[in-house]
C-alpha cells in the first residue's frame, strides 16, 4: 500500500512538472492568445515585473505590468499595430521553475511622432519563470533582436 501512495505521488508529481515541450506550447499559446485577443492576450501572460527590452539601437525598456499596459495598450489600440511571433526552441532550467524560449517576430508598430511605420523582423529570447512558487510560468522578460530585413522609420520609436 505504502508503494503503491508513494508511485502515484510520484506519477502526479512527475506530470505537473514543466518540460521544454511544454513550456514551448506555452509560447505558441502565448502567440495564438496575443494574435486573436490582442491587448487581453498579450496581458494575460505578463507578471507584475516583466521587463521588455528595446531593439538594438533602441533605449526603450519597459518594465513592471503597469508601465507594460499603458505602453502596449496604445499600441495595441492602433488597427495597423501587428505583433506575431514563431516559437522555435525552449529550454527550462534544472528546477522547473525558469526557462527560455527562443523564435522568430514580425512586428509592425505604426510610428505617430514621424508619422511612418516600423517594420520589424527578427529573433527573440524570451525569460519564463513561475509568478509564485508552484504558480504558472509567465513572461519574464523579452529580448527581441532585429534583422537586416527590418525597416525602421528612423526617428526613434
Amino acid at each position: 500500500m505504502k508503494v503503491t501512495i508513494a508511485v502515484l505521488l510520484f506519477t502526479i508529481s512527475a506530470a505537473a512538472q514543466m518540460t521544454n515541450a511544454a513550456l514551448l506550447k506555452l509560447d505558441r499559446e502565448f502567440a495564438k492568445a496575443t494574435a486573436s485577443e490582442h491587448f487581453d492576450g498579450w496581458m494575460r501572460y505578463i507578471m507584475d515585473y516583466t521587463v521588455i527590452f528595446g531593439t538594438q539601437g533602441e533605449s526603450q525598456i519597459v518594465g513592471g505590468k503597469e508601465e507594460i499596459r499603458t505602453y502596449y495598450r496604445d499600441l495595441f489600440s492602433r488597427p495597423d499595430f501587428k505583433m506575431n511571433w514563431t516559437p522555435i526552441s525552449a529550454q527550462l532550467l534544472p528546477t522547473g521553475a525558469t526557462g527560455y524560449t527562443t523564435g522568430t517576430f514580425h512586428w509592425v508598430m505604426p510610428n505617430s511622432r514621424c508619422n511612418c511605420v516600423n517594420d520589424w523582423r527578427g529573433t527573440y529570447l524570451a525569460v519564463w519563470e513561475e509568478e509564485h512558487p508552484g504558480g504558472n510560468l509567465k513572461l519574464k522578460a523579452l529580448f527581441p533582436s532585429v534583422d537586416g530585413k527590418s525597416v525602421s522609420c528612423g526617428c526613434g520609436s
